[in-house]
């Protein structure tokens, strides 16, 4: 039996409240603590405003092989010396003599230089090359992130989370394919279930006023191209004037921001105020009640990756979506994939879902049955197997 390795996961934060990504961190997290027992696994992470709150933030599983090592620092300083000028700050003070067989950047993002370990990165789009600022993507002869590409270059190895994102770093970075492991996302099959109980079904839809027939659109609602929920409106829209709707309704899931409320007063705008209204901020725990109540999750998204659409699937709600590689990587088969800003697709999707209840049921089954494939720990015992492997 060969000897423990030592493997250092850098966590980034990336907001006062967590996101998506920071689920996956510490789903990913769970799941290596429930496969592995035999490594030894140290949650790293460095942050100096709000230190105490964002310790608290951090998940470290209370076993003997994982610990905790957090540093009060500015970011700042090790982006602009150890990142920006190749400066090593995070090895020689950040970490103080430690020694690790591999340093994973879990959470994406910057790379540190880290000489006495092998390095992996997560990358779950390359979206600053095929959907740069300046709209001009040319693979080969423009990088439209140097910094991107340069942690791509320096990692010993990078995870993909989608042969989507693999085939972009080979095709805009030039990478070898041998150097990039497919790893997907995963969904939390412990949370994220169909949820039948009757009084915690009245309870949620009580609380958010949620009514009896739905479809939603969740967010966040920025960048717009995330949801494209103002063609998912006008889709609705063209429902209700052609009296194909039927008594469903349309309701925005996620924080009310500037985005949303422009929807809102578009929707008063169209004449369908009446039956478009958002339930603001859904908790996670009532968010898998939320998706079993609803008729069809609505998610047409531009960008590219692999998709969000396993929430749903797992709790047994159809899902439309876009038609992008990616996206479809993760619900190929098992949602309905139209272009994400043609209005006339997404409504003749909405209104299938609507009207055909055997529809709904096939795509109820085939979506639990896809998502029952990436529970956390199978997918994590292949993050494990890569960290041997290096």
């Amino acid at each position: 039996m060969s000897a423990p390795i030592s493997v250092a996961l850098e966590v980034g934060l990336n907001a006062d409240v967590k996101r998506g990504i920071d689920y996956y961190t510490e789903n990913m997290i769970r799941g290596i603590a429930e496969v592995d027992n035999s490594n030894r696994y140290t949650v790293f992470s460095y942050f100096f405003r709000d230190y105490a709150r964002k310790c608290e933030r951090l998940y470290v599983p209370n076993q003997p092989n994982f610990e905790r090592l957090f540093r009060k620092f500015p970011d700042s300083i090790v982006d602009t010396w150890d990142v920006g000028w190749g400066v090593p700050v995070v090895e020689p003070l950040l970490l103080r003599g430690r020694r690790f067989s591999v340093y994973h950047m879990l959470s994406g993002g910057r790379l540190p230089h880290i000489k006495k370990a092998k390095t992996v990165v997560t990358f779950y789009d390359l979206m600053e090359e095929t959907q740069p600022a300046d709209g001009v993507v040319d693979p080969g002869r423009k990088i439209s992130s140097p910094r991107t590409f340069d942690r791509a270059s320096r990692a010993d190895a990078i995870v993909a989370t989608g042969a989507t994102t693999k085939a972009n770093l080979m095709r805009f970075y030039g990478l070898p394919g041998e150097k990039i492991e497919v790893i997907p996302t995963g969904v939390d099959l412990h949370l994220f279930r169909p949820i039948e109980d009757r009084s915690i079904r009245d309870q949620v839809r009580a609380r958010y006023g949620l009514p009896a027939r739905f479809m939603m659109s969740i967010g966040p609602f920025v960048p717009a191209n995330r949801t494209n929920a103002d063609v998912i409106l006008r889709a609705f829209v063209t429902l209700c004037r052609d009296g194909l709707a039927s008594d469903c309704q349309l309701v925005f899931v996620g924080a009310v921001n500037a985005h949303l409320k422009e929807l809102l007063t578009q929707a008063a705008a169209l004449g369908v105020s009446g039956r478009v209204f958002t339930t603001g901020y859904v908790s996670i725990e009532d968010l898998p009640v939320v998706y079993s109540l609803a008729e069809a999750v609505v998610h047409p998204t531009s960008i590219e990756g692999f998709g969000y659409g396993l929430e749903p699937l797992a709790c047994g709600t159809p899902f439309i979506t876009s038609d992008l590689p990616g996206v479809q990587e993760s619900v190929g088969g098992v949602a309905l994939c139209v272009p994400p800003r043609d209005v006339e697709a997404i409504q003749g999707a909405m209104q299938r879902v609507i009207s055909d209840s055997g529809c709904r049921r096939e795509m109820r089954e085939k979506g639990l049955a896809r998502a029952a494939a990436y529970s956390y720990p199978s997918i994590a015992a292949r993050l494990v197997a890569l960290y041997e492997r290096l």
